[in-house]
């Protein structure tokens, strides 16, 4: 088949109904459409076909848009597609060089050009050896250009392409280097199904990555995911296929389509539980790191994952997605209770019996199937046991109204006790931010044996503190508010301080199997090493080293010890 043929066969069948009625609406060489797919291959006419629309293509995208060659442009992305639709062909489009010039169309600013060579790359995307002949490609800065100034539909084929491209890790690449996290995480502001759940599912993939996983937390995207767990918001969504698509696309009609659908209840359950797995997903992964799985503690998000645990009445034809998405919350629950720190507000409540097998579960374990012996045991208990459940999960819940108030601060939690008191988490009546309070019991023995004793030693207590909190400022030292009395107790409103003992940190790691990385430990070092030795002697430049071996450190500091 010459060129000439080709752009006479085009000729004629320039509406989408000639190609389907060529090709087959189910794809080029499916048993119902015929084997014109077969024919093609045979008589070259799959690298014909890839040689004239790349040559449609350079002339398009240089002169800019003419009539014809937007007609000829979509009608090639559809051929493609409808061949890419059989998976046994793909290879054909691959081999003939066809994928090269659906990648350099992402670029045209015809809408229906555009979406054409998304729909054919992603039906390319489904199978592995597609996918990697891709991602060698230059495609994730066309695709980010699409996701961060496009029109919704765009965005929405555009991510999920992007998902099945991110399995492959120079894509996972590209999206750190074309800074992808901010654009990706703009779109769970969205209010469609199918977008958000291929952009979560995106971020599952690439959070894998510490640097990623950071700026996704920097970012905010713990609370964006968290938002979307609650399931408050309104979501629309879609029937379409990618099939379905690339015919209405080719036809001229796909603006008016496909954008929301009246979706029955049960569709959009089905969907919004898909989609709250997706995030539990994200959240499994972040939890890796230590830093973002106390943050999602902080954020109420061990309350938010654990309503998700509890079994609810389900039609028997989405009671599989229900189980499934039982699984995922109590994989991100196990993650999180995985971290020696977090372990306590389990405990609150899970019953002894559906403890242990949380615990027998192991360390984070990512092999969804282990989850569902527990989710078993957990819809198997009775009503009265469930409520039970139910109930000690709202009582972890950190945004329900305090019980009790102490002066002007709501307490919210107990962070431990001492010879001297205890301490609390708490917050202003009107406020937001938290802080600890310390709670000390002025008839302790070591405050005096008579009233006027105590009264003197609070009075200095007070007086110190007064002065600590206007004189001593320092990144490094507890910040103190304010002091007072209150029911022959003194208080002491002081700065919250998150983190977690360095030990339990080199726990954590051990149990992921994980390694300190060099720069890190240097970190670590430096900060040991400025509050050891007085500035005087560190920083003097006789003590600079541009090098140092481990002899050397040794060295160093047996001398400071000494």
């Amino acid at each position: 088949m010459s060129q000439e043929g080709i752009e006479d066969y085009l000729s004629v069948t320039c509406t989408q109904g000639e190609v389907d009625r060529q090709v087959g609406k189910n794809g080029v060489g499916d048993p119902s459409g015929g084997n014109i797919g077969g024919t093609l291959h045979q008589m070259n006419g799959v690298d014909v076909l890839a040689q004239f629309m790349e040559t449609t293509c350079d002339t398009y995208l240089l002169y800019g848009e003419e009539d014809f060659n937007v007609d000829k442009l979509v009608n090639l992305t559809y051929i493609f597609q409808k061949l890419a639709a059989v998976k046994d062909q793909r290879e054909w489009v691959i081999a003939s060089g066809a994928h090269t010039t659906l990648v350099k169309l992402l670029a045209a600013r015809n809408s229906n050009v555009l979406l054409g060579a998304v729909l054919a790359l992603t039906s390319l995307a489904e199978s592995t050896e597609c996918r990697e002949k891709i991602s060698e490609l230059s495609i994730v800065e066309s695709l980010m250009m699409i996701l961060h100034e496009y029109d919704l539909l765009s965005k929405r084929l555009a991510a999920e392409l992007l998902r099945l491209l991110c399995s492959e890790s120079d894509v996972k690449k590209q999206v750190k280097i074309y800074d992808g996290v901010p654009t990706l995480l703009s779109l769970l502001h969205s209010d469609h199904l199918k977008l958000l759940r291929s952009v979560v599912w995106i971020l599952v993939q690439i959070c894998e990555d510490p640097e990623i996983s950071f700026e996704i937390r920097t970012w905010g995207g713990i609370k964006q995911l968290l938002h979307i767990l609650k399931g408050e918001q309104y979501l629309v969504s879609d029937r379409s296929s990618i099939g379905s698509l690339s015919s209405a696309n080719a036809a001229g009609r796909l603006r008016h389509h496909y954008l929301s659908e009246d979706l029955s209840p049960r569709e959009i359950q089905e969907n919004t539980l898909s989609l709250q797995a997706a995030c539990c997903a994200a959240l499994t992964e972040l939890v890796l790191n230590d830093t973002t799985a106390y943050h999602v503690v902080q954020e109420n998000g061990v309350y938010i994952i654990g309503k998700l645990i509890l079994p609810s009445k389900q039609n028997d034809c989405i009671r599989s997605k229900a189980s499934s998405l039982q699984c995922y919350a109590f994989r991100a629950l196990r993650f999180i209770f995985s971290m020696e720190r977090n372990r306590d507000v389990f405990k609150r409540f899970f019953p002894p019996d559906l403890f242990e097998m949380f615990i027998d579960i192991g360390h984070y374990i990512r092999d969804i199937n282990c989850y569902e012996e527990l989710v078993s045991k957990l819809n198997a208990l009775p009503e009265d046991e469930l409520k039970q459940i139910a109930d000690n999960i709202e009582g972890i819940n950190q945004n329900k109204s305090p019980t009790k108030f102490i002066g002007n601060y709501a307490i919210l939690d107990h962070l431990g006790s001492g010879a001297f008191g205890s301490v609390y988490k708490v917050r202003k009546r009107s406020g937001q931010i938290l802080f600890a309070m310390k709670e000390i019991n002025l008839h302790n023995p070591a405050f005096g044996k008579d009233k006027k004793d105590r009264d003197n030693n609070a009075e200095n207590i007070v007086s110190e503190l007064s002065i600590i909190k206007e004189q001593l400022c320092h990144p490094n030292i507890v910040r103190y508010y304010r002091t007072f009395l209150e029911n022959d107790n003194l208080y002491v409103v002081m700065e919250l301080i998150e983190g977690a003992p360095l030990g339990e940190h080199f726990k954590s790691l051990k149990e992921k199997k994980q390694y300190f990385i060099e720069e890190r430990l240097w970190n670590i070092f430096i900060q040991y090493f400025n509050n050891k030795i007085s500035l005087d002697l560190i920083l003097h430049p006789g003590v600079i080293l541009e090098s140092i071996s481990s002899a050397d450190l040794s060295s160093l500091i047996q001398d400071v010890q000494n």
